[in-house]
């Protein structure tokens, strides 16, 4: 376990009592807090998405508390699970058993989709960063095996990543601006509608 120099949590729900729709759960870093809320935007009217984002990593127990009391707060028919760009520390068999543990928690009763972990670049640069990019490849080849085992579906965001222009990035080269944020929006809600 290693914290990072800053952490944080961000959460929302809206309209906790109604029932007449279907409820969503997303949960992720700070790219689900980039695109979370254009995607309960985009599906006004067809069910009501609830987030949970942080920094804290897979490896600490409060990541477990945080998620699996927040999911078991309201009774959600899906869960979209966004979880990669935290604890570079930590390799593919201790990535894989922490996204298990939660996942064997959390999807009682449920649909679950694994979002795959986006590109990182280096700052400023056009250029791959080497040793987050080695934890990514690893974190997806979990996430795919981790599908199998469980049969869920996967939302590919790694792919889309890729596709989206640098001009839609932020220059820490981790982030995206309202464009590139909108793009992966567009992406979940369609996700969502898909396995809903």
């Amino acid at each position: 376990m290693q914290k990072e120099q800053k952490e944080w949590i961000r959460a929302w729900c809206d309209d906790t009592n109604e029932k007449d729709l279907p409820r969503v759960l997303l949960i992720g870093d700070s790219i689900t807090n980039g695109y979370q809320e254009k995607v309960r935007t985009l599906l006004q009217g067809v069910c009501y998405v609830d987030f949970i984002a942080t920094s804290y990593a897979i490896d600490m127990p409060i990541y477990h508390k945080l998620v699996t009391t927040f999911v078991a707060d309201s009774n959600y028919d899906l869960v979209h699970f966004n979880n990669g760009l935290h604890g570079i520390h930590i390799g593919k068999r201790s990535y894989k058993s922490g996204v298990r543990k939660v996942l064997k928690k959390i999807s009682a009763n449920k649909k679950v989709v694994l979002a795959t972990t986006t590109l990182v670049y280096q700052p400023k640069s056009k250029r791959k960063d080497g040793a987050w990019m080695k934890r990514v490849r690893e974190r997806n080849a979990a996430l795919l095996e981790l599908s199998k085992e469980f049969s869920f579906a996967v939302d590919d965001l790694y792919t889309l990543s890729t596709e989206i222009p640098f001009e839609r990035r932020y220059e820490d080269g981790t982030h995206y601006l309202e464009g590139g944020y909108e793009i992966f929006a567009q992406a979940v809600a369609e996700c969502i509608r898909k396995n809903i």
